[in-house]
């Protein structure tokens, strides 16, 4: 097993807090611009990421012949199933079930991640994931179930919202998977820039085909008043900047500095932060049943990532003394 550099180790962590405080930082998007219609505040995010991303590749022509048909298709779907899938699921769970909630299901991804890299990588026994996810799926149920007791939404609202909630983690769970794997294949032939502005251009054309939604969609438009239009083209700057291109952009760093063990874990302090966030924003502290069971949550991940990769080191130490074997 291959050891990282402290200082490398150190990049890597920092870039993936920085890029998962930024996208729980997007959570906030439905509630910052309600009552508009959830649609609009998606196509006008990924329209201001795409114009973002055509620009940059503009300049930088010459990387994105190197980096090839192939994988600029790559990019693309990344960006279309990624952000607007994951996006899209996430503000009508959001919408539908609150914020909090749609927020803590995300804490669903770590685990995926985790179980995804151990069926590729057969790193940690299965009997052994019994426990971890056993405390996130108690932490889930407990937020789930605080949220029906306080009647933040009747019960089939929660449901659907819990329902879409899932998606969006299986949708954000293929993207971090599919990405990094991408990343380290190409490693050579791509700059994270170019690479950034290959997603964006992605989800500015899934985008597209959510503008009839939007025209038909339920809520207000955001072009009915200058009141209402303004907030809701800063929101769509302010997401498309920081919680898109400065989020992917610090993510693709960390996809190739960490190994996918820690990638996992990580990736759960998004919900923490989307939590956090969405607290701040209602003026409140978290209730019973969310604190404690998002404590459940991260407990689960760092029990999950605890035992993910001491199989990993002991793998490394195994392979260490067989190669020394056959030295001797």
């Amino acid at each position: 097993m291959t050891v990282m550099a402290p200082r490398s180790l150190a990049v890597g962590l920092s870039s993936a807090l920085a890029a998962t405080a930024l996208w729980g930082f997007t959570f906030l998007g439905p509630a910052a611009v309600a009552p508009v219609n959830v649609y609009y505040l998606v196509v006008g995010r990924y329209t201001v990421f795409g114009l973002m991303s055509a620009a940059v590749l503009f300049t930088r022509r010459s990387s994105l012949r190197e980096l090839g048909l192939r994988s600029v298709l790559t990019a693309l779907h990344l960006g279309v199933v990624g952000y607007i899938g994951f996006y899209l699921l996430l503000s009508l769970s959001s919408a539908t079930g609150g914020g909090v909630l749609a927020s803590t299901l995300t804490g669903l991804i770590p685990l995926l991640v985790t179980l995804a890299s151990n069926a590729l990588e057969k790193v940690l026994e299965w009997r052994r994931l019994l426990l971890p996810v056993a405390m996130i799926s108690a932490g889930l149920l407990l937020v789930n179930s605080g949220a029906s007791a306080l009647g933040s939404g009747s019960e089939r609202d929660l449901l659907v919202g819990a329902a879409l909630g899932f998606a969006a983690s299986v949708a954000w769970s293929y993207f971090v998977m599919a990405n990094r794997m991408v990343l380290k294949r190409v490693r050579s032939a791509v700059d994270n820039t170019t690479w950034t502005a290959c997603i964006g251009l992605g989800a500015f054309g899934g985008a597209l085909f959510l503008v009839p939604l939007a025209r038909s969609g339920s809520g207000p438009s955001p072009f009915s008043d200058p009141g209402t239009l303004w907030p809701f083209v800063l929101w769509c700057a302010a997401l498309a900047l920081l919680g898109s291109w400065c989020a992917t952009w610090f993510w693709n760093i960390a996809s190739r500095l960490l190994p996918a063990t820690v990638m996992g874990p990580v990736i759960g302090m998004e919900a923490v932060f989307g939590a956090g966030f969405n607290l701040v924003w209602e003026g409140r502290g978290p209730t019973f049943h969310e604190l404690w069971g998002g404590l459940l949550v991260i407990a689960g991940v760092l029990v999950g990532s605890y035992l993910f990769n001491r199989a990993a080191v002991r793998g490394g130490a195994g392979e260490g003394a067989e190669k020394s074997s056959h030295l001797a």
